[in-house]
């Protein structure tokens, strides 16, 4: 009985574990969507001729799901105001508009034009000598 009662406390303990660590991850996920712009937003700062960098991803990517805690946690290291946009469910013309071929894709735009873009899955210093390269 003493043997029941215990094995039973572990499964708890290693339940609420597992539920807490799941918690953990969905909280960091959401994180690195935070920061998100409208399609509105992101065509208005363009005809404002402002400058901006997108991050375009889809919540059903396997590259994004990869990608966005390398990338997203680097931007606001090097102080780069990186804006995130889902066009998962956006229509073909969207891509089309913006010239997306797959995510994850970053583009930096400055005056309003596009000036640099990385797209797919690339290790973090690739992603850290982009960054740095918008900031000039």
């Amino acid at each position: 009985m003493k043997k029941l009662l215990i094995f039973g406390g572990i499964i708890i303990v290693l339940f609420a574990a597992l539920l807490g660590v799941r918690f953990m991850e969905d909280n960091s996920k959401k994180d690195y969507y935070a920061n998100k712009i409208t399609l509105e937003d992101l065509r208005k700062n363009i005809t404002d001729k402002k400058d901006q960098t997108i991050y375009f991803y889809q919540t059903n990517c396997v590259h994004c799901q990869k990608v966005s805690p390398v990338v997203v946690p680097l931007a606001k290291d090097l102080n780069v105001d990186m804006k995130v946009i889902d066009i998962e469910k956006e229509p073909d013309a969207v891509w089309d508009e913006f010239n997306i071929k797959g995510t994850p894709t970053i583009i930096h735009y400055k005056e309003g034009k596009e000036v640099s873009r990385i797209s797919g899955e690339k290790d973090k210093e690739t992603f850290h000598k982009w960054l740095k390269e918008t900031k000039k």
